[in-house]
């Protein structure tokens, strides 16, 4: 895909890994649709910092755990850009509790991070799919986890929302061939600020699991992001980047 002139829209992307793939993005001139659920401040920065690189950029709240929020937003994108070629499903939540602590989690958890991490994925892909159509096609991009690959992460049910978001990627690209790709991006442990609910204990550990042992560089993630919005030939795929936690 030749990016120049396109747009985005980025969950989540006011902050961490979100704001670098938009800030990626916005260098290869595609305006951007910058998501916020509470960090305003962090979204509008984001979006100011994509306007100095010469593109177009505007903050939408929504909360995509709500599926109406998630089709006002991409709906806002349309109305503000007149297209929407590229949608990152960034946006993400979790609850720290030890995997040996079942009583830890509740019913709610289950269903809060369901709703936030796998199904908003799918009634934000539903809504950009139909602009996408109408502009000769697109690509999804669904921010996973490699908790989805193994069990790992912050409480079991974050790794099972992610298994399930992980699936949906694949149901995606069966459904929405050949007009729109849709591809997953794994990260392992990024020190960004969700990275301050582990314990320096666990963070250790986890490097030292990894084959490189360290821990996935933010920027080097985020360029994977920019790799598969230019590529035509992929769809289907998960592409993990954790320094070699997962083989």
């Amino acid at each position: 895909m030749e990016l120049k002139g396109k747009t985005a829209l980025i969950t989540g992307g006011g902050t961490g890994l979100g704001r670098s793939v938009t800030l990626l993005l916005a260098r290869e001139g595609v305006n951007v649709a910058v998501n916020y659920s509470r960090s305003r401040e962090d979204a509008e920065k984001t979006a100011r910092d994509a306007e100095a690189l010469g593109v177009g950029a505007r903050t939408i709240q929504a909360d995509v755990s709500i599926p109406e929020d998630a089709v006002r937003m991409v709906a806002e994108t349309e109305k503000a850009f007149g297209r929407l070629d590229i949608l990152v499903n960034n946006a993400g939540t979790t609850r720290f509790v030890p995997f040996r602590d079942l009583d830890g989690l509740d019913e709610e958890d289950f269903l809060r991070l369901y709703r936030t991490n796998s199904l908003s994925c799918f009634f934000t892909s539903r809504a950009a799919a139909v602009i996408m159509k109408k502009n000769g096609g697109g690509h999804i991009i669904n921010t996973v986890s490699i908790a989805g690959m193994r069990p790992t992460g912050s409480s079991i049910a974050y790794a099972v929302s992610k298994a399930a978001q992980i699936h949906l990627t694949k149901c995606l690209a069966v459904a929405l061939a050949p007009e729109i790709r849709v591809n997953g991006v794994a990260p392992g442990l990024l020190l960004t600020r969700w990275a301050a609910g582990f314990s320096d204990e666990h963070v250790k550990a986890m490097t030292s699991q990894t084959l490189l042992k360290k821990t996935a560089d933010v920027e080097e993630c985020a360029a994977m992001y920019l790799a598969l919005a230019k590529n035509d030939s992929i769809t289907g795929q998960v592409l993990v980047v954790d320094a070699g936690q997962v083989v």
